[in-house]
């Protein structure tokens, strides 16, 4: 099948297509997953929000962050990010088929049990260097953290692309700086959706333009993994009331940890263990 748009033909994959290609190469491309309104009003709101918190966000910033423009828990933010998010049944699918506990019963089949562990603005500035996001390389089928990249300027070589040494992930081992050689760039337009395994050898080419590069990157995990910020706490009362009750599971309101025995013993809930309102008022 093919697809036009902007002037471009594209090839339209089936879900089992991408699928084989996070599974054989570690990461896929969906092309035009967004359309041009939601481009424009998505890059509005990243920079309103990023004026807004101008000066507001912790000095301690992890070492592969440092220097980039960057904006944080964009869940928080406005509803319409996670609108976005989870707008493209593609991509979804996707995760679903790599990060679902096929263990976890007390939500229904086929919808999802992982969760969103960040979710991130980041532009491009200097070169990041060859890196991992699963924590530790590993060698196996069962993906336990994947990116999800929503793309909202166009991507080169030139603007800071992401590049990517294919089928990395069944290494079993770290990443060098000398394996950047062996990275392919990843160019995509404005609109394109990006998953990869985090397992995957992966940086960025240096931006040598005095253009930005904005792209959103969720980061999603099996349910258990850790969230790196406090979400289910953080989320506003009017945007957790926008959510259906799997994407509050996504936000991790099935799998909480309780404060102690008194309230609660099993990690994996289903609905009906959601609370009625976000803590956070």
């Amino acid at each position: 099948l093919k697809h036009y748009a902007q002037g471009v033909v594209y090839s339209v994959k089936t879900t089992q297509e991408l699928i084989r290609e996070v599974r054989d190469d570690g990461y896929c491309r969906i092309p035009t997953a967004l359309t041009p309104s939601q481009i424009r009003s998505s890059l509005d709101l990243v920079l309103q929000w990023l004026e807004k918190m101008r000066g507001k966000q912790a000095t301690t910033v992890p070492y592969l962050n440092q220097n980039q423009p960057m904006l944080y828990n964009l869940q928080n933010k406005d509803a319409r990010f996670l609108e976005l998010l989870f707008s493209n049944e593609q991509g979804q699918a996707v995760l679903r088929h790599f990060l679902n506990d096929e263990w976890y019963k007390q939500i229904p089949s086929g919808e999802a049990n992982y969760l969103m562990r960040s979710y991130l603005a980041r532009s491009s500035s200097g070169a990041l260097p060859m890196h991992i996001d699963s924590f530790v390389p590993y060698r196996g089928d069962h993906v336990i953290i994947m990116q999800y990249a929503i793309v909202l300027e166009d991507m080169n070589e030139e603007k800071g692309c992401t590049v990517i040494v294919p089928g990395s992930h069944k290494s079993g081992t770290y990443v060098t700086q000398e394996d950047r050689n062996k990275a392919i760039p990843v160019i995509a337009k404005a609109g394109d959706l990006l998953i990869w395994d985090s397992r995957i050898w992966h940086g960025t080419t240096e931006n040598t333009t005095d253009l930005s590069r904005w792209v959103l990157i969720a980061t999603f995990a099996r349910w258990w993994i850790k969230q790196a910020f406090d979400i289910p706490k953080g989320l506003p009362t009017s945007i957790y009331e926008t959510l259906t009750n799997n994407q509050r599971a996504i936000m991790g309101y099935c799998s909480t940890p309780y404060a102690d025995e008194t309230q609660g013993i099993d990690m994996k809930r289903g609905y009906d263990g959601i609370a009625p309102s976000s803590p956070s008022g």
